[in-house]
């Protein structure tokens, strides 16, 4: 256990003081998604029909889907619809667009918006060490990649669930539990706030809440000492809190 302190505390004070420059994030939500470099949208292909309907209310053609899901559609798979520049402007005359976050390059952002409280810290729990932190929210929400990286798993993990599993750089992963859908799989290169699933309670789960680690060189950390500072979280930030 003081290991893993001592560990935290170094990464903590030496990942601050090489944060590079700020950069504008955009965070997605239910209305607009990222994927392989296109804004759109993840839907079940429940039909030809279906996926007709959206080709005509997005602007877009088969191509444009094959594109970025590959020639061939199975019905009744998660897909990523892409929409053309036409329904973004439309969506954005409506005052729908995706929220943007100021963050230093280097740093992590939350992995769901709005979080109001940790239902389970990092640390020991009911005899065993609990490895990560446990944010309720309702089932569907979405969870965003925290940093760019590659994801290397997308499973189903025993009493995690729904897991994904993604590397990021100078050793560091971070796991998403408990998912409902998954929407990447592995070997994706995803962006930090690109959503690459959706609150669920798969696995062993008392309710709709998202498990998330952030591990170095496969060591297990208190994520809310790494993850932007929530005064409506103060007590949950440990190191932050230390005089």
């Amino acid at each position: 256990m003081r290991r893993i302190i001592a560990l935290t505390l170094f990464l903590f004070i030496n990942y601050t003081a090489i944060a590079l420059a700020e950069e504008s994030v955009s965070v997605d939500n239910l209305n607009i998604q990222e994927y392989k470099g296109r804004c759109g949208v993840w839907m079940t292909a429940e039909s030809q029909a279906k996926l007709n309907f959206f080709i005509n209310k997005f602007s877009i053609s088969m191509k444009d889907i094959q594109d970025v899901n590959g020639t061939t559609i199975t019905w009744g798979e998660t897909i990523f619809v892409p929409y053309s520049e036409k329904y973004l402007g439309e969506l954005e005359a409506r005052g729908i667009k995706r929220e943007s976050v100021v963050s230093q390059k280097s740093d992590f952002i939350w992995p769901i918006t709005n979080v109001q409280n940790i239902s389970s810290t990092f640390g020991q729990r009911g005899g065993r060490f609990h490895t990560g932190a446990d944010m309720p929210a309702t089932k569907g929400t979405p969870v965003v990649a925290v940093m760019d990286g590659r994801v290397i798993s997308t499973r189903y993990d025993g009493g995690f669930g729904n897991t994904v599993c993604i590397e990021h750089r100078d050793g560091f992963i971070t796991r998403y539990a408990h998912n409902s859908m998954i929407f990447v799989k592995a070997g994706d290169y995803v962006k930090k706030g690109q959503v690459v699933a959706l609150v669920g309670s798969t696995g062993n789960s008392t309710g709709n809440h998202l498990h998330f680690e952030i591990r170095y060189n496969d060591i297990p950390l208190n994520p809310l000492d790494f993850l932007p500072y929530k005064e409506n979280l103060a007590e949950s930030h440990a190191i932050r809190n230390w005089k």
